[in-house]
Parts: structure tokens; sequence; C-alpha cells
């Protein structure tokens, strides 16, 4: 089995509580962020992670991470597709070096935010 490796993490945590912050305030509609593709409150459901925290809209306990994966260098080359959070270093064996994006979504009121993006090297050396 191949090593993995993690490369050029981005936290989207502060535009996430910047956000939250303009729907309390009232500079942003629950509509506004309650808008979720259809596609990606089914992954949520069938293949989300389940997060221990409530959603921060609507404080359901539906509230799932759901990973999507590119292949190669240029993460818009490909269409991305989403694979369970659990089997992505076998996805980075069969396809080598992945883009990986981390979507939460609650399947009850559609909220969605990028949680964050890293680089999945599957040689085991961080490039560069």
């Amino acid at each position: 089995m191949a090593a993995t490796l993690r490369e050029g993490r981005t936290d989207y945590r502060l535009r996430r509580r910047a956000l939250l912050a303009d729907v309390r305030e009232g500079r942003r509609s629950r509509d506004d962020v309650c808008d979720a593709h259809p596609d990606l409150v089914r992954a949520g459901r069938h293949i989300g992670s389940a997060v221990a925290d409530a959603c921060p809209i609507c404080e359901g306990d539906a509230l799932t991470q759901v990973s999507y994966v590119f292949e190669g260098k240029n993460a818009r080359s490909r269409s991305g597709r989403a694979v369970p959070r659990e089997s992505l270093a076998r996805q980075a064996e069969r396809h080598g070096d992945l883009t990986v994006y981390t979507v939460e979504v609650c399947t009850g009121c559609h909220w969605h935010h990028l949680v964050e993006s890293f680089r999945l090297l599957a040689r085991g050396t961080a490039v560069g």
C-alpha cells in the first residue's frame, strides 16, 4: 500500500464564521445560504461523514461532510466526484495525486460551506 501525504491545506473556517455572522445580523438571508445542490445533499445522505456539531443554521443534527476529489495538478481539468472520506488513501493509490475539497452540508435545511481543500499526494513525498 503506497503512502499518502497531505500538502497545502487551506482552511475556510474564518470565511464560514463571517458568513454565519452575516446571517445572524440580517445581512444575508437563510435562503441565501441554504441552497445546496440536490446532488450535494444526496451525497451528504449516502456517503457523507456525520459531524458531531449541530447545523449552524437550523441547529439540527443532519450535518455531514462530503469529500470531492479531482485528479491531476489542475483540479478544473476534470469533473470531481464525491467519495467517502475513509476511501481517500485508496483513491490516491488508484488515481495518483488528488486535490480534495471537503464540504459540509446539512441534509435537513440544505446549508453548505467549503470546509477545507488540500492536495493528497500518492507517492508520500512533498513536491517542491
